[in-house]
């Protein structure tokens, strides 16, 4: 088998990995205000963005600001021809982990008639968080779903109908998807599309489908021009491990079908201040749009759109333009297939080249080796920088140089596998050649049932170990069949595993850098990111020492990459940990109970508060949260003014009207054995064993008060814990804290005082 054939080989497949993936990356181009009217233009769709973000601002849940944003969607809605526009005010509860939530919500609805009255939904969120001005999330979808509203108006009409839900209470626990679920048009829909943001650049990727949907990525993957996704985003939120939501869960509890779009990358600015309409990249609002438009228009204008519910195997794209959707049936076929061609891979290898199934398990052992220390050496990286020398997340601000050097490490992990090997190989006087086809036959073996356990989990991710599986047994097959063209072998061993893992994992990392600046979590996570990065790495570094061996050019690679994690891990120690455009997070709550009065600073990455926060002691800033006297408490208290009382035999009914202070939320603790009922229209919930309080949240309570009636047993007085809480900084405390941070710290706030109330 020639090593120079290799060689050339690696560096085809390399080069066409890297040129594709490049092309692939390249934005949109944005159309202008004179595109084609049936066209989606981010030039049209801009001015709403600014509008929303720089002119209103924050959009919270009641605000006065949310209210004017809705009046804004109105206008712009009613001057479509032929639409419908309807404002939806809507109140309701819903229980959610035994807590009673009560919601006022408005939301902006909009309808374009077909010939027939089934409805195919476009959701998009227009509130913000307190802090957050919310261009991205979610100015980027609301402005998508106007201009797609009037770019669907200016066409043919559809013989379906099309709603979008301009909805005022996604921030706040999706609760304006659960009040247009309430209203007439929601009775019609057989399919929606929701629009979401975590990030403020980069292409909108589809990332959820409604469980058993096949029909709808079938239609996604047949219209849109660059269709980009992954079902590894609901493999993963699935699992729970992320806390990410959307209105999506709302619409599929309601057994509604649909999928989830959304842009990931730089989301460093999400639920900060720093979400304006600046930091949006060209583009990425025309692509959203794009994707949105050529989808909606598949779905309404045939005359018959097949609903039928179908399992999804999995979906995956391939450099933005094709996206492949397949079965469980399909998935298992690919199982199949993928067996076969290794185990005649084997056989060829076992006949031809003197592999033998001893081998086979040699190779899988050396390979998991190689695999192991490909995790290992970077973790242990990671875990010096902080452990050690004290300087942990510099990968956050430098996201490419912590890329760059837990790569390094992991191939200096699997080239000291490979030394190893040769060593152990000299000793028995190992044949190169077929060294190489155990390591590769080895490398088959691990992905091989990597595949059978994903896929028997029901994992559609599972999508990524069957390319590299049946790129490595079509390659090896080549390789012993024709070893002159050994090089050609090792292309398509490489390039399918190396397509769809390359999209994935930069998806992955778009994903988690900018969140792990906001997880809440006591350690940091330079490990996790490391791992994130050297796993898939990993997983195919043993097609390095295919090409080059240890004997031959192996010592080379390994001094090169040694040299690149050398040179990495001592920049990363002393770039900065963040900067003005990727910001830490600070968390201050001020607290007031009849306990006392705090003030709570947490830095939100798990790292020390360290210079972050002015007014900390120097014994303090080493943890990375403290909670400091607070001299002069000045957020108001709830009020509770008890407007009638009737006893009757064993009970009595008390209602009382709770006032607290402008955009401030309400939460009410009542004593289990004190409550008998209320007047919310909802039975009380059932409480779990260790609850000892009926717990109410009201979220948007009316300036004016919410009247409660509460049904209490016995003549005894009942203590009842009344909290207002408002996010934001709205005390001089807070707003001083903020206007004392390093342009590098970005801060979120709250406010809350509690009191307990004799009823």
């Amino acid at each position: 088998m020639s090593p120079r054939s290799g060689v050339w080989g690696a560096l085809v497949g390399v080069l066409l990995w890297v040129g594709a993936w490049g092309w692939a990356r390249q934005p949109v181009t944005p159309l202008p205000v004179t595109a084609d009217a049936g066209r989606f233009s981010e030039a049209r769709a801009w001015p709403l963005v600014e509008e929303l973000a720089d002119g209103i601002g924050p959009r919270p849940l009641g605000s006065s600001e949310a209210d004017q944003a809705a009046r804004l969607l109105e206008r712009r809605l009613r001057a479509l021809p032929g639409v419908e526009v309807e404002r939806q005010e809507v109140s309701g509860t819903r229980l959610e982990a035994g807590v009673l939530v009560v919601y006022r919500v408005v939301n902006v609805l909009a309808r374009y008639g077909g010939e027939r009255p089934e409805v195919v939904l476009l959701s998009a969120h227009y509130d913000s968080p307190a802090e957050s001005p919310g261009a991205a999330d979610n100015g980027l979808g609301v402005a998508t779903g106007v201009e797609v509203m009037r770019a669907l108006a200016a066409g043919p009409r559809p013989h379906q109908t099309v709603v979008l839900n301009l909805n005022g209470g996604e921030e706040s626990g999706r609760l304006g998807a659960a009040g247009f679920l309430e209203h007439p048009w929601a009775r019609d829909v057989r399919a929606f599309v929701n629009l979401d943001a975590t990030g403020a650049a980069g292409k909108a990727l589809l990332f959820r489908a409604g469980p058993g949907q096949a029909w709808l990525l079938e239609a996604y993957a047949a219209a849109v021009p660059q269709p980009v996704g992954s079902v590894f985003g609901q493999d993963l939120l699935g699992s729970g491990a992320v806390p990410l939501f959307t209105d999506f869960e709302e619409y599929t509890a309601a057994r509604l079908p649909g999928v989830d779009l959304a842009t990931l990358e730089d989301g460093y600015a999400y639920h900060t201040e720093g979400d304006r309409p600046g930091r949006l990249a060209p583009g990425t609002l025309q692509h959203l749009g794009d994707n949105t438009l050529a989808l909606l228009r598949a779905l309404v204008l045939p005359a018959e759109t097949p609903v039928r519910e179908a399992p999804v195997g999995a979906f995956f794209s391939v450099w933005d333009r094709v996206m492949v959707v397949y079965s469980p049936r399909g998935a298992w076929l690919g199982v199949v297939l993928a067996w076969a061609l290794t185990l005649g891979a084997w056989g060829a290898a076992i006949r031809r080249r003197g592999l033998s199934v001893r081998g086979v398990l040699r190779g899988a052992a050396w390979t998991g080796l190689g695999g192991v220390l490909g995790l290992a050496v970077p973790l242990l990286g990671a875990l010096l920088l902080g452990g050690v020398l004290g300087r942990p997340h510099g990968w956050f601000a430098w996201p490419w140089l912590g890329g760059v050097t837990f790569g390094a490490l992991g191939l200096v992990g699997v080239c000291a596998a490979e030394a190893a090997w040769s060593r152990s190989a000299a000793r028995r006087e190992g044949d190169l050649a077929v060294r190489g086809l155990e390591r590769w036959s080895g490398a088959l073996l691990w992905g091989g049932v990597l595949l059978l356990v994903m896929s028997a989990a029901g994992l559609g991710s599972a999508y990524v170990p069957l390319l590299w599986v049946l790129g490595g047994a079509t390659g090896m097959g080549v390789a012993v069949l024709a070893p002159r063209w050994w090089g050609v072998g090792w292309v398509l061993a490489f390039l399918p595993g190396a397509v769809v893992t390359g999209e994935l994992v930069g998806w992955v990392l778009a994903l988690a850098v900018p969140l792990t600046g906001h997880l809440v979590v006591p350690f940091a996570l330079d490990g996790a990111i490391a791992l994130l990065v050297a796993l898939p790495l990993a997983a195919a570094a043993w097609l390095v020492p295919l090409v080059w061996p240890w004997e031959t050019g192996g010592r080379r690679v390994l001094g090169l990459v040694g040299l690149c994690a050398v040179v990495g891990w001592g920049a990363l120690a002393l770039v900065p940990t963040s900067s003005a455009r990727r910001p830490r997070r600070l968390r201050a709550v001020e607290r007031v109970t009849p306990e006392g009065a705090t003030r709570g600073v947490q830095s939100l990455d798990g790292l020390p508060l360290g210079a972050m926060p002015p007014g900390v002691p120097d014994t303090e800033r080493t943890r990375p949260q403290v909670f400091l006297p607070l001299q002069t408490p000045v957020f108001p208290p709830p009020r509770a003014e008890v407007l009638h009382e009737a006893r009757q035999e064993g009970a009595r009914e008390v209602t009382v009207r709770w006032t607290v202070p402008p955009r401030a939320e309400l939460r009410l603790e009542v004593p289990r054995d004190a409550l008998v009922g209320w007047s919310l229209g909802a039975a009380l919930p059932v409480l779990a064993e260790d609850r000892d309080a009926y717990v109410l949240h009201v979220v948007a309570p009316p300036e004016e008060g919410w009247t409660l009636t509460l049904r209490l047993r016995g003549s005894a007085p009942v203590a009842v814990r009344a909290t207002a809480r408002r996010e934001g900084a709205v005390t001089p405390g807070l707003q001083a804290l903020r206007a004392a941070l390093a342009p590098e710290v970005t801060g979120s706030f709250a406010a809350s005082h509690r009191i307990t109330v004799e009823l």
